[in-house]
């Protein structure tokens, strides 16, 4: 969620030409920056030329379905002879001074739709139920139909997201269920993947295979794909944090100028000697002796063994 307005009754907004559900709209884009590219999509409730023209003036474009009856002097074609040409027709107007399209598809019912910044092409296919054909058909399907189905609804799935895991309260205050809904809505909208991922891992020690990896299970090199970091609960939770070798060097993601051949077991990410959740000098390490020998063997290969055994005995002056 963008920008929310609580209906206060019939002063919640200033009245203009565009009507209450335009008015909304305008109200709600104040805060979006102008001339950048930004799109806004509604619905046929919100829509009419005056407020697309407007919010293009003003260096929005938009998208939504729209009402015939608010666009007025756009003759298109009926709907039985829509019709008769079958599923997937289309026929469209466009303003030759504003640039601002509208179209009428026909699917199963007629759809009127009006856009800024988007036309009838690229046409692509789609795939409909035939009631009458008992299958699947391919329906031709403008630009501007393809770009409304894929971003529209991001209140729904808000909504939905929401209603998962909502705060159960019961108060005669409505101001609380007020206060409680927008905690909802900033978890929604920032943080319920991290809280989810910090759940799963925090507190809980990663379990790895024991021994080398297969020679003969080795997978076709790849780009290697970006490693996401994890969330400070993860991080500083202080358990489960080891160093483990791996085959090539990688640049810290502590400092970002060396390359080390360890990683975080639970991070996963190669961190160097004074990184946040591990720290690979021989001190740390040696105050980490309470874990057992196998485990402890475990995190290295036969030559980084070797270098931190004789790095062990000097640090503890038999050598």
């Amino acid at each position: 969620m963008y920008d929310f307005q609580i209906y206060t009754g019939k002063n919640t907004t200033t009245k203009s030409e565009l009507g209450i559900s335009g008015d909304i709209v305008k109200t709600l884009v104040e805060n979006v920056p102008k001339h950048k590219n930004y799109k806004v999509i509604f619905n046929n409730w919100f829509s009419s030329y005056k407020l697309v023209r407007e919010l293009k003036d003003d260096g929005i474009y938009t998208l939504g379905t729209i009402r015939s009856n608010r666009v007025s002097g756009c003759n298109l074609q009926n709907d039985e002879v829509m019709k008769n040409n079958g599923r997937g027709s289309h026929d469209y107007l466009t303003d030759a001074n504003s640039n601002i399209i509208f179209l009428k598809w026909f699917d199963n019912k007629p759809v009127h739709l009006i856009s800024s910044y988007v036309g009838v092409e690229p046409m692509d296919m789609v795939k409909r139920w035939s009631v009458k054909d008992k299958k699947h058909i391919q329906v031709d399907r403008p630009a501007i139909v393809k770009e409304y189905n894929e971003h529209m609804g991001g209140v729904d799935l808000m909504d939905m997201l929401v209603e998962l895991y909502r705060i159960d309260i019961k108060a005669k205050r409505y101001y609380l269920r007020i206060i409680f809904h927008l905690i909802d809505i900033a978890v929604v909208n920032n943080f319920r993947s991290q809280i989810a991922l910090a759940l799963i891992q925090s507190g809980k020690t990663p379990t790895r295979k024991r021994g080398r990896p297969s020679e003969g299970n080795k997978l076709p090199t790849i780009k290697t794909p970006r490693i996401q970091r994890p969330v400070d609960d993860v991080r500083y939770d202080q358990i489960g944090h080891m160093p483990v070798p791996i085959d090539e060097k990688q640049r810290c993601k502590h400092c970002i100028t060396s390359k080390i051949r360890f990683k975080c077991i639970k991070c996963n990410l190669p961190l160097e000697k004074g990184a946040a959740c591990v720290d690979l000098s021989v001190d740390m390490l040696f105050r980490c002796l309470r874990l057992n020998f196998v485990d402890l063997m475990n995190c290295f290969s036969d030559g980084a063994l070797d270098r931190f055994i004789t790095r062990l005995a000097t640090k503890l002056g038999f050598t």
